[in-house]
């Protein structure tokens, strides 16, 4: 029995092959009643469930937090989307504000041919003036300075139309990167927005393979931030140098309009002195011709007295030749040197004399009457020569320059 006990019974033979003995069979159902994979399984079980409640709070932080990542961001791309659109607004209304401008500086130009015809035509006009009135009066001087002003004035305006036309291409270009810039920020606001509100069940959720690669050329933050304000910064330069250019415009214009109105005044002005002074001289001019012609009927009526004079004096010369030849009859002795013949010589003598006077005054008399004839012939050439500059000065010039634009539309209004 004892090796029964010990385990010995194999010796009993082959009827006892492959039995295992009590202790093993105790063993075994130890194991087996002993659980351990229940125990494992409520181990595992638990280990699970806190697991999944980590998981789950884990996910559910990570995508709310992921959320408010996306919302913020969305602001933020947002934030800096209206400060664009503000930007765009501000950069298209001064867009247009300056093309006003580049319209109104050029119907300034084109207004300017107006003044500049006047100014040309005023100075081709005068030199139609007659002979004496051919000078470098004041009132050429001012329209020579005129026509100098004009052409400086249309110089500083081709220039500042040059600089407008520069400056619009410098504010479209600003403007094409707002609204390229724009145009990024609200696709990316679109996707940001769309990403912030997709859930777990959203329709459009699938298996991106791939998608936690960076890609390559990403911008930072910073850099993606920096964009904008460089972008923003360009705007600025560009808006604050075109209103300083709408500025210099608008004082370049009535600066110029002002100049010009001046000097209008100046001309017309000297015009008009000049016109009063060729009046007075004209009427100086008339009187004058109205005493020579006075004196032109006083010589000729002088002439006629001396013609007057000088045929009684030829008569008293024949009576007293007469008289001397009756006396050279007598005869003999009665043909005597008396008084009475002596005395009729002296009166031939006396009346030779006078005869020759008044032939020397009827000479120079004649010679009078010649210049005085000239002299009107003068004055009548002058007193037209003064009409014509008159003519030219008041009906041509001051007509003219009565069409002479005003300042609303030298500034191009």
């Amino acid at each position: 029995m004892s090796s029964i006990r010990n385990g010995d019974y194999l010796s009993f033979g082959d009827n006892n092959f492959g039995l295992t003995t009590i202790e093993s069979w105790d063993r075994h159902n130890k194991q087996v009643l002993k659980g351990d994979i229940i125990g494992i399984t409520d181990k595992n079980t638990s280990t699970t469930k806190n697991c999944i409640v980590k998981v789950n709070q884990t996910s559910c932080y990570d995508f709310n937090d992921s959320t408010d990542q996306l919302k913020h961001r969305t602001k933020h791309i947002n934030y800096w989307k209206s400060e664009l659109e503000r930007a765009i607004q501000d950069i298209d209304a001064e867009i247009n504000i300056l093309e006003a401008s580049r319209q109104q500086l050029k119907n300034a130009i084109d207004v300017l041919n107006i003044p500049e015809y006047i100014t040309d035509e005023c100075l081709q006009i005068r030199r139609n003036r007659m002979q004496s009135d051919m000078v470098y009066d004041e009132p050429h001087d001012e329209l020579f300075n005129e026509s100098v002003l004009i052409d400086n004035i249309k110089r500083l305006h081709r220039d500042m139309l040059r600089d407008i036309e520069n400056q619009l291409k410098m504010n479209v270009a600003a403007k094409n990167i707002l609204e390229s810039d724009w145009s990024n920020k609200y696709l990316a606001f679109k996707y940001e927005s769309y990403n912030s509100d997709l859930e777990t069940k959203s329709v459009n959720v699938k298996d991106s393979a791939g998608a936690t690669r960076l890609s390559e050329g990403q911008s930072n933050v910073q850099s993606w931030e920096q964009h904008t304000v460089t972008a923003l910064e360009q705007f600025k330069n560009a808006i604050d140098r075109s209103k300083k250019l709408r500025e210099t415009v608008d004082a370049v214009l009535i600066n110029s309009a002002r100049d010009l109105r001046s000097q209008d005044i100046r001309v017309n002005k000297a015009l008009s002195n000049r016109i009063a002074r060729t009046e007075q001289v004209k009427k100086e001019l008339e009187n004058q011709l109205q005493l020579t012609l006075a004196k032109i009927v006083e010589t000729e009526n002088t002439l006629q007295t001396l013609n007057e004079e000088m045929l009684k004096v030829s008569q008293r010369i024949q009576v007293a030749q007469t008289r001397l030849n009756v006396k050279n009859r007598r005869p003999n002795v009665e043909n005597c040197r008396e008084g009475s013949l002596i005395g009729l010589i002296e009166e031939i003598r006396d009346l030779n004399d006078s005869m020759t006077l008044l032939q020397n005054r009827y000479l120079e008399t004649e010679k009078l009457r010649a210049e005085l004839i000239h002299e009107r012939s003068r004055i009548e050439n002058e007193i037209i020569v003064k009409m014509k500059s008159l003519h030219i000065d008041n009906e041509r010039c001051l007509f003219s320059r009565s069409h002479f634009q005003s300042a609303e539309k030298l500034c191009g209004f």
